[in-house]
């Protein structure tokens, strides 16, 4: 076994080095939320969509006529927005409030990719597998709005690290610490016109990992994205 795998590296390395590899780049837009839940809290939360940039380079590897190894990196801003309504809350006692999360990630996606190619209508995509995600920045900003009047707005960086919030000098706010390794499922659908190399494509992302490390907390995002891109190479 131990001189089978190897040898298995081997193969794919050489497979890798003599097939025709394909370059290609996409940007646009994804729709991001995320579950979001608090157990050290009554309060409820609503989640709202937000409308992030999306942009990839994407490196496919054919190893036969149909099937091709899809990897590649892509920066993509992963988002959304919960209001709450809280009925004992530490935070802000007797208010509202809400948070707008903007976090910077790096993203490799791992897909198996099929195609099928027509004739007169081009070419056609299919492709899913893992990601794998790298928090690089980010910010949350923090609106509230007092029963007795007035609104307070507070912007916090994201503080990424598997450290917990403790008080306010260790990074300004318990939502605002996340784990900076994000892992996840993706999918990728993707239409290439006849001999032009534009293509449009509709992208699916679903982050496994609870990115919040704080006890009780749990936070996962989720995003569809739309891009148009061009594609060297069938």
């Amino acid at each position: 076994m131990r001189k089978i795998i190897p040898l298995i590296g081997f193969l794919l390395l050489v497979q890798l080095a003599t097939a025709q590899v394909n370059f290609g780049a996409r940007m646009g837009v994804n729709m991001g939320t995320f579950d979001f839940s608090n157990a050290n809290t009554e309060e409820s939360y609503n989640v709202a969509q937000s409308f992030n940039v999306l942009i990839n380079l994407d490196i496919d590897v054919p190893f036969s006529t149909v099937f091709s190894f899809r990897t590649g990196l892509g920066f993509v801003v992963k988002g959304a927005e919960f209001d709450a309504v809280p009925t004992m809350s530490q935070q802000f006692p007797d208010s509202n409030f809400s948070a707008v999360f903007s976090m910077n990630y790096l993203e490799v996606p791992l897909f198996l990719v099929a195609r099928a190619e027509t004739d007169f209508f081009g070419t056609f995509f299919l492709g899913a597998g893992p990601t794998l995600s790298l928090g690089v920045g980010g910010r949350m900003e923090m609106f509230s709005e007092h029963h007795a009047g007035g609104q307070d707005q507070v912007r916090y960086d994201i503080v990424w690290g598997n450290n917990r919030f403790y008080n306010a000098g260790n990074g300004g706010h318990l939502y605002n610490h996340l784990r900076r390794f994000d892992f996840g499922l993706g999918a990728i659908f993707t239409y290439q016109l006849p001999r032009r190399g534009l293509t449009f494509s509709v992208s699916y992302n679903r982050g496994l990992r609870n990115l919040s490390p704080n006890e009780g907390m749990n936070l996962n995002t989720t995003y569809f994205g739309f891009s148009v891109g061009f594609q060297m190479g069938g």
